[in-house]
């Protein structure tokens, strides 16, 4: 019998983690697999999660939780991980407090597995706002996704808000998220960096499909903007990551400022253009590119920019 946990690492969200757990009791059972275990890692040192949890512990398989005092998305993460091998699960398939999943997400995750022999299948995630979004949000693309890759094709992205990871990679790999990143993200995109560099099978399921809701706090323009930024940041943070050698780093780092600067002038250009066309929502679409070279920029200058965890300061040395 092929066992299955799945993790999900909450901070501080009980509203939003009893969302997804009423959305999880109507996931059906990813046959031929067995759903068993739930687990919950909460990663509040108060412990805002544990009544939540509590009040579903009859109407989800195996439903646990465990207190996590260190708080850092990789520490979080690796504590699920723990907990799913602890249960002899196979598989760990990976959501986030702030989702719903639809009712074929674990079968549909399984399935393509099955399929394709991958060692991780990444979903499908599509957003929806908690409130109506300003005009120039809806319209900027920002929330836009759509999956890299056909459905079961490969693919080289990670994202563990929706992701079934084998749980045998630690074996190998040791703890797959690495904690460096604990405090800024881009632990998944690490993640998928590792298994792509140790030839590990990663492939899309664009059936297994969730929902990320957006709290109006999201659809500021200077969080937005933070956002952007903290994706070029991984992605410059990330690759420096991998560099062993002084000489490594450096060519990483001119890299990313070679990148970022050229995407300044680029995204402003972009902004002129389709603000003529769109106004706000065409100016912040073309001042995307910008953000994310700002963002890979303070990588360069050794900042990362925060995003998990953080109270004023939204930088700190980069200890990479």
């Amino acid at each position: 019998m092929t066992s299955l946990t799945v993790g999900v690492i909450t901070y501080q969200r009980p509203d939003k983690l009893a969302r997804l757990l009423a959305s999880l009791e109507a996931v059906a059972q990813p046959e031929p697999w067995t759903w068993s275990h739930t687990v919950v890692v909460d990663n509040d040192p108060a412990g805002s999660a544990k009544a939540t949890v509590e009040a579903w512990s009859d109407r989800i398989p195996g439903l646990s939780y465990i207190a996590e005092q260190n708080t850092g998305l990789s520490v979080a993460r690796n504590r699920a991980v723990d907990a799913a091998i602890d249960a002899s699960s196979s598989w760990l398939a990976f959501i986030d407090d702030d989702e719903e999943a639809s009712s074929q997400w674990l079968a549909e995750l399984a399935q393509t597995q099955i399929a394709t022999d991958a060692d991780a299948v990444v979903g499908n995630t599509t957003f929806a706002f908690e409130s109506p979004p300003p005009g120039w949000l809806d319209d900027s693309g920002v929330y836009d996704f759509s999956p890299d890759s056909a459905d079961k094709a490969d693919t080289d992205y990670v994202s563990t808000n929706n992701l079934l990871l084998r749980t045998a990679l630690v074996d190998n790999l040791g703890p797959l998220f690495d904690e460096r990143f604990s405090k800024t993200g881009g632990e998944d995109h690490h993640l998928g960096h590792r298994l792509v560099r140790g030839n590990y099978k990663l492939v899309q399921s664009t059936g297994a499909l969730t929902t990320e809701w957006v709290p109006a706090d999201r659809m500021e323009l200077r969080t937005v903007a933070k956002r952007l930024q903290r994706d070029g940041n991984t992605l410059a943070i990330v690759d420096l990551s991998f560099a062993t050698t002084d000489a490594e780093r450096n060519k990483v780092r001119f890299h990313h400022l070679v990148e970022g600067l050229a995407k300044l002038p680029l995204g402003a250009a972009r902004a002129v253009l389709f603000g003529a066309k769109q106004g706000k929502s065409g100016i912040v679409r073309g001042l995307k590119t910008s953000l994310i070279g700002v963002g890979q920029l303070k990588a360069v200058a050794g900042k990362d920019v925060l995003g998990y965890h953080v109270a004023a300061n939204d930088t700190h040395a980069n200890p990479l």
